[in-house]
């Protein structure tokens, strides 16, 4: 890709969109708490730690990388993850998520109520749930009863398909499926998207950020190009290596992947 189109790439980018949510929030806690305290309406909500693209690294279960994981000062975790496709906010992966947090969380020797409470909220950008409203908050409750049972798990759905500017929670929707600066709503979502999009040193970063994106993706595909010639059986190692242009001691550490 060359300069132009690089740029129309960085200029059409949302914050819903992946690769920019991850810059807008890297090492940026005052963003992350001016959304979690809208999504999650507590205006007393202090982040104290907050990252981008954390490895949950769980030792033989499904990887699991956070678009934003933080904490507040009571300890308690949020994971924010944008989810443009449908299936990727699946309720089994909300699941996954609460749980895998949980595993991280509780030390060994802890007791069970130590175990902090956990939000996981998916910012959708189609109305998953189909219930045409702002957000979905999912907790468990006694059937029977009709009573919470408080174990201390919250997921939250929010429906960025949902259009009433009149809230904060719909001002801060609209932003978020906004491209340009001028047209946001919320300041702190502005200013972010303005530094990215409107001088020379966030332009920059953010093309340099597609081209990495871009020589990642066409390296996952080489890989799984390779994938597919070994599982076929027909070339040798050899003969792979001079078609992908990859040294052959890469393509055996590969194949030793099978």
């Amino acid at each position: 890709m060359n300069r132009d189109e690089i740029l129309e790439i960085v200029m059409g980018y949302r914050p819903i969109d992946d690769n920019f949510m991850n810059l807008i929030f890297k090492n940026n806690k005052p963003l992350v708490e001016y959304v979690l305290r809208i999504i999650l309406d507590k205006e007393d909500l202090i982040v104290e730690t907050s990252e981008t693209q954390f490895d949950l690294n769980i030792a033989g279960s499904h990887g699991l990388m956070l678009d934003v994981f933080a904490k507040d000062a009571s300890g308690k975790s949020y994971n924010i993850e944008v989810q443009r496709a449908d299936k990727g906010a699946l309720p089994q992966r909300a699941r996954y998520h609460a749980s895998a947090i949980d595993v991280t969380e509780l030390a060994k020797g802890s007791e069970y109520e130590d175990l902090p409470d956990t939000y996981v909220i998916f910012i959708t950008e189609n109305d998953v749930l189909k219930g045409n409203i702002a957000t979905y908050t999912i907790e468990r409750t006694i059937k029977e009863l009709g009573e919470p049972f408080a174990d201390g798990t919250h997921i939250v759905y929010v429906n960025a398909a949902y259009q009433d500017i009149s809230t904060a929670i719909g001002k801060l929707i609209h932003d978020f499926v906004c491209k340009n600066a001028s047209d946001m709503l919320c300041d702190p979502m502005a200013e972010i998207t303005r530094h990215y999009k409107e001088t020379t040193e966030g332009v920059n970063i953010m093309c340099k950020a597609v081209e990495d994106y871009g020589k990642k993706e066409r390296q996952e595909g080489i890989i799984e190009t390779i994938k597919e010639f070994i599982k076929d059986g027909t070339l040798s190692i050899d003969k792979i290596s001079e078609i992908v242009k990859m040294p052959v001691d890469e393509i055996r550490k590969i194949a030793a992947t099978l």
